[in-house]
């Protein structure tokens, strides 16, 4: 097993440097897409909008969901995700319609876009250019198009600071979120510190991201979260499959203490495969923190293994950006274990080679 304290070492699993950057460019990628997307000319009609509705798929989805999560108790209208072929039948002249496609290039997001200009929808969107942009640009509509320069990997997943940050930018921008703006900006500059111990000049005994990421190697994760982190447990789960090419979950409180527990039993292989990762939040309602710590115990009485990990950042933004980069450098290590490159998706690059044949 790779020594993940040899630095040289797991950047030669990644063909270099790149995927290494933009993990630590995480803040830089928030404040970038937060700060410009809010000089985005929005016209004065899109801010009496009535519901939200965002198409996205993958790493241009969680960022969408994270949002969603994150500012459910603040955001003034309906916020909802589609992530199919199909859009929500309420869409009309009333409905905020955001395009998320990191490439500009997601097939799903351009069927949605022509489907909601047709029932005369607000578009908008993000984008780091691509046929999104010109679909945006050609029907006049106002759009964020991102210069990546801080995701020299080239990666969404590993450049989801630009989503993240461009959707909670244009939210503040129409004035659809209430009294965030002070948070997420101090959210945005106490991040580096909250990441600090993740480093990879930070040796694995004081590194919570290596630790972890050694403790679920060879095993099914399963990414336990609640209320404002349920997006970026959608996140975790992704990038330890795209990043790691690793099996994993995420589930959560207290959705899964109605039905989960008790399918703990079986099969038998799932008490040497399986293990929980308790990701607490002292900012949690009471009734959800006494929820965590009993459900920790009933998946032990399963002889199933656990890990808990208690979040440090002082407000609900900071834990979700300090969990955002958990992920990705916890993915990132369980990679060089694996000894896979996490730039490359060869399964995710055939699937749609094969879907334009």
């Amino acid at each position: 097993m790779i020594d993940l304290d040899n630095k040289q070492a797991v950047l030669k699993t990644q063909g270099g440097g790149a995927v290494l950057d933009s993990i630590n460019a995480l803040p830089n990628q928030l404040k970038q897409a937060w700060e410009e997307s809010q000089k985005i000319d929005f016209p004065e009609s899109y801010r009496n909008i009535k519901n939200i509705v965002v198409c996205g798929m993958g790493a241009s989805r969680f960022p969408a969901f994270i949002t969603q999560q994150l500012l459910k108790e603040k955001i003034s209208v309906p916020y909802t995700i589609s992530d199919n072929y199909t859009i929500p039948r309420y869409v009309n002249e009333n409905t905020l319609f955001i395009l998320s496609s990191y490439s500009g290039t997601t097939e799903e997001v351009l069927y949605n876009g022509k489907l909601a200009l047709e029932r005369n929808a607000k578009l908008t969107g993000l984008c780091s250019g691509g046929d999104v942009a010109d679909f945006l640009k050609k029907n006049n509509c106002p759009v964020y198009v991102f210069n990546p320069k801080h995701n020299p990997s080239g990666q969404p997943r590993i450049g989801f600071g630009y989503g993240v940050g461009a959707h909670l930018g244009i939210l503040a921008k129409l004035g659809l979120i209430n009294n965030a703006d002070i948070e997420i900006n101090n959210a945005i500059q106490s991040l580096p510190n909250l990441l600090g111990s993740f480093s990879i000049d930070v040796k694995q005994e004081n590194n919570p991201t290596k630790l972890v990421s050694k403790q679920i190697y060879e095993t099914y994760p399963y990414f336990i979260v609640s209320e404002f982190l349920t997006g970026v447990g959608n996140a975790l789960a992704n990038q330890i499959n795209e990043t790691s090419k690793s099996i994993s979950s995420f589930r959560v409180i207290p959705e899964l203490n109605h039905h989960l527990m008790e399918g703990l039993k079986f099969p038998s292989e799932l008490k040497k495969l399986a293990i929980f990762v308790f990701f607490f939040s002292h900012l949690y309602p009471l009734r959800v923190q006494k929820r965590f710590h009993i459900t920790k115990d009933v998946v032990e009485q399963n002889n199933i293994k656990t890990i808990w990990i208690e979040l440090k950042g002082k407000t609900k933004t900071e834990q979700v950006f300090e969990l955002m980069g958990f992920g990705s450098y916890m993915s990132m290590y369980l990679a060089a274990l694996y000894n896979v490159n996490p730039a490359l998706i060869p399964y995710v690059d055939y699937f749609k080679a094969k879907l334009k044949e």
